[in-house]
């Protein structure tokens, strides 16, 4: 009898800490059902390891492709790994056939806003045909208050 409390146990905590994962689809907590390593009453210590941990954004995927009218068009695809929201902004760079940058107006600082424990994903068009490489810059997001 007492095995099988003990497996009854270790069954019902290995389903408790079982994270069913899918990108495309985003279930914050409060509305995804609690387990183990997301309720009530651990919610807050998760809370606290991740940012003494220092989760954040990580970058999955990077595409690239050329359009029809020769531009060149990057893809990039990532992941929010922290319980609290994160806020970035990114701007790409243009580079030439030589590694030069190309000087444009149009290369500006975007805000991305990402929820806890979800995906983003953000799109970058070259201003020139010219554009034969880049480089993409990111840094923590300025006031957002003014």
């Amino acid at each position: 009898m007492k095995k099988m409390v003990l497996i009854l146990s270790v069954l019902a905590v290995m389903a408790g800490c079982y994270k069913q994962y899918d990108p495309d689809v985003n279930v914050p907590p409060g509305v995804r059902s609690d387990s183990l390593g997301n309720n009530v009453i651990t919610r807050p210590i998760t809370a606290v390891v991740s940012f003494l941990i220092g989760e954040g954004i990580v970058v999955n995927n990077i595409k690239e492709v050329r359009t029809p009218e020769g531009f060149l068009e990057v893809q990039v695809s990532g992941y929010n790994k922290s319980q609290f929201k994160k806020i970035f902004e990114y701007r790409p760079d243009w580079l030439d056939g030589n590694g030069m940058q190309i000087d444009t107006v149009m290369s500006k600082w975007e805000t991305m806003s990402v929820m806890p424990k979800s995906g983003f994903l953000f799109k970058v068009t070259a201003p020139t045909d010219k554009a034969a490489d880049y480089r993409i810059n990111t840094r923590k997001a300025r006031n957002m208050d003014k």
